[in-house]
This record gives C-alpha cells, sequence and structure tokens, in this order.
C-alpha cells in the first residue's frame, strides 16, 4: 500500500510540475512574440466578422475551407483548454489521462459547433 501511495504522489508531483512548467513557457511565449499574437487574433476575428456578414447579406459565399477548418479548430482548442482547466482546477492532477481527455474532447467538439453556429459563422 505504501509503495502504491509513494508511486501516486511523485505521479501527481510530476504532473504538477509539468502543467507548471507548461504554464510558465506559454506566459513566455505570449510575453515575447504578443504583437504576433494579437495581430493573428485580430486576423482571425475579423475574418470571422466578414464571414458572418458575407452570410447575412444572403446566399452562402464564404471564405476558404483552410480558414474555415483554422477557425474550429482554433474554437474547439479554445474549449478544450477551457473545460480542462475547469476540470484540472476541480480535480486537480487525476484529468490528466486518456479517458479525461476523451471525454473533455467529446464535449468541446458539439460545443464548437454549437457556439459557431450561435454566432452565425457556420451555417450547416
Amino acid at each position: 500500500m505504501s509503495d502504491a501511495f509513494n508511486l501516486q504522489s511523485i505521479l501527481d508531483q510530476a504532473i504538477r510540475t509539468l502543467v507548471s512548467d507548461l504554464w510558465s513557457l506559454a506566459k513566455q511565449m505570449f510575453f515575447i512574440y504578443w504583437p504576433y499574437i494579437i495581430g493573428f487574433l485580430i486576423f482571425v476575428i475579423a475574418g470571422v466578422i466578414l464571414q458572418i456578414f458575407m452570410l447575412k447579406s444572403g446566399g452562402h459565399s464564404k471564405l476558404s475551407a483552410g480558414f474555415n477548418s483554422m477557425v474550429g479548430s482554433l474554437t474547439y482548442s479554445l474549449f478544450f483548454l477551457i473545460y480542462f482547466g475547469i476540470c484540472y482546477w476541480i480535480f486537480g492532477t487525476q484529468v490528466v489521462d486518456d479517458i479525461w481527455f476523451t471525454v473533455i474532447g467529446a464535449i468541446s467538439f458539439p460545443s464548437t459547433g454549437f457556439f459557431l453556429r450561435a454566432i452565425g459563422f457556420w451555417y450547416y
């Protein structure tokens, strides 16, 4: 029993260290590349707004499939990170597991579709 508890404790500490290091790296990368990141986000948001206006003006004219895929995958990633962060905050290191990733991904996928349809970016 003691060995299993020690192994679990070591794994928990390793996961905490990894998450902390990744968070620190993300903050450092943001502070180094913030003008490019902000510029990219402005470009993406402007494209989303343009497509919404094009779809609202009639017809189904839309931007390229690549741009739509990029917006979908960025939105999916955002929902995944939000759900993962909430679950990590509530349940701790237990959520760093294949099953949790599958559950969070399964929740993020319909959330992405619902959100992009709700704002008018996707019409299908």
